[in-house]
């Protein structure tokens, strides 16, 4: 990590403190949700489609899957959401507790959504073409967020994702939180010298 501080020797006895404000993963996992019968499936319940509940980053989530659009705007697309369905604190203090799950119920977290290849290769969606989050989302607990047009019903009829009528999505999930730690406060360049000058007396 680089090193950003430059010392003062202009006072007597100069201080000098830091401190880093940090965005970190705390957590992930994985879940693949597999769809048989996708052109039955379609045509049942308005073609909506929900995983079981599944834990990453010390919560639980469920992958949200429309099989003819979220609305009728999207129809003839897939549209794929994450849904943050359990906040969970990974840590009894209320000080660990506001750095996972703050003070409104939000988590933060990367979601990264691919179609599986019947082989078990990954293809990410959506393109770059399509546009695509950058950084972590704010997930509110029964809220889901992500891709509306994930993938055209017309592109993945051809795609070879599409096989025996079944196919699959993976996802990703990545929990982040803000960590601050203040360094401690030290005497630094000629200050230092003359710092230990004054304790050896």
């Amino acid at each position: 990590m680089p090193s950003y501080y430059v010392p003062s020797d202009d006072l007597p006895l100069a201080e000098a403190s830091g401190s880093t404000v940090a965005a970190i993963a705390v957590g992930a996992g994985e879940h693949t949700l597999t769809v048989l019968g996708y052109s039955r499936l379609k045509t049942m319940n308005g073609g909506y489609l929900e995983s079981s509940a599944f834990k990453a980053g010390g919560h639980a989530w469920k992958i949200c899957c429309h099989l003819n659009g979220s609305v009728k705007e999207n129809a003839g697309f897939v549209s794929v959401f994450l849904k943050l369905v359990g906040a969970e604190a990974t840590d009894t203090t209320a000080e660990a507790a506001d750095a996972v799950v703050d003070k409104e119920n939000i988590v933060h977290a990367e979601l990264e959504l691919a179609l599986v290849h019947h082989r078990s290769t990954l293809i990410k969606r959506p393109s770059h073409s399509l546009g695509r989050r950058e950084g972590p989302s704010a997930f509110r607990e029964n809220v889901s967020m992500g891709y509306s047009r994930f993938v055209s019903a017309e592109d993945l009829k051809r795609s070879s994702f599409l096989k025996d009528d079944c196919f699959a999505v993976r996802c990703k999930v990545t929990v982040v939180q803000k960590c601050a730690v203040k360094g401690d406060v030290r005497p630094r360049g000629k200050a230092l010298a003359r710092f230990f000058s004054c304790i050896r007396g």
